[in-house]
């Protein structure tokens, strides 16, 4: 089994990108990333950490506002329209927050009904993401990304990919080199996508439906009813999850030679030592999807201020 090393291969990354930086800032060009995170979330604090350390080595500029989940939503659009009209911010992100943290914050009860949560989570979520100005969303939040992959016309629109699915096609291209498989091959993969967010699973299915892969993503429900059942997920030859929830895919669940990406946050999607008799390249939680996560979004920096 190949355990993928995000941490080498984004190191990697960054030194080019460096290269790429430094040429934009020898033209006239300073980047300038601005992030929105929110306090109570935990992980963002992590994230926005590890983004802002990656930024500086490659000689990006990361300046970052706090706001609390508790302020008045009006506060964070005041600041999206001030940093949306600054000319020295080339790239703007709003680091999400678990939706667990953002109920418990709110004061939302989760105990009647996930539904109704996610519903207000993701119309709050949505109304955020939708005040960044496309020409600088960096991290292809704006509802309008999403629009343009199912269309298949985001390039032609000079928009980027999520930088987390844009990392999982990077990583996916990487276990197709190591484990030797041809383009033919790869179009004959049965890829299953566990979870449909805005930042991953819808823009990563769509982009690999264009691109002419065999795939199908499964909503919670489908997850559950699948692994409830004699089923599970041994009709997939690549699984990429970014369910949130711990361990719950296991290797008597998948089928011999799989191809595993975790996108699970704050906890690993994949019980990683029960893959070892079964996936042929798994990536580990830490260590693989987030470390490209953060490069993707640097790149995706560069590639937004040279269209």
């Amino acid at each position: 089994m190949i355990i993928f090393d995000g941490d080498n291969l984004a190191s990697t990354y960054e030194i080019i990108l460096k290269q790429e930086v430094a040429i934009l800032r020898a033209q006239g060009t300073k980047l300038k990333i601005a992030a929105i995170l929110f306090a109570e979330d935990k992980g963002s604090q992590l994230y926005t950490q590890l983004k802002s350390e990656a930024a500086a080595r490659s000689g990006i500029d990361y300046e970052v506002f706090e706001f609390s989940l508790t302020e008045n939503i009006e506060k964070v659009e005041q600041k999206l329209q001030e940093l949306n009209q600054d000319p020295v911010v080339t790239g703007i992100i709003i680091q999400k927050p678990w939706r667990k943290t953002w109920a418990k914050v709110k004061g939302i009860n989760q105990t009647k009904g996930q539904k109704a949560v996610r519903l207000a989570f993701n119309a709050w979520w949505q109304f955020l993401t939708s005040r960044i100005d496309p020409q600088k969303d960096v991290d292809g939040l704006h509802p309008s990304t999403l629009t343009t992959v199912k269309a298949n016309t985001w390039r032609q629109q000079h928009k980027v990919l999520p930088a987390t699915a844009k990392a999982v096609f990077t990583i996916l291209d990487k276990a197709f080199s190591e484990l030797k498989i041809s383009p033919a091959q790869q179009r004959q993969q049965q890829i299953l996508i566990l979870g449909r967010s805005d930042i991953v699973g819808q823009p990563v299915f769509y982009e690999l439906k264009n691109q002419g892969f065999q795939a199908k993503m499964l909503t919670q429900d489908d997850v559950s009813q699948r692994l409830n059942s004699s089923k599970k997920l041994i009709d997939a030859d690549i699984i990429i999850s970014a369910t949130g929830v711990k361990h719950l895919i296991t290797g008597e669940m998948v089928k011999e030679g799989v191809i595993i990406i975790d996108v699970g946050e704050p906890h690993p999607d994949v019980e990683l030592k029960s893959m070892k008799a079964k996936a042929a390249f798994i990536t580990p939680v830490p260590g693989g999807v987030g470390p490209m996560t953060v490069v993707s979004l640097l790149k995706n920096c560069v590639t937004i201020a040279t269209t």
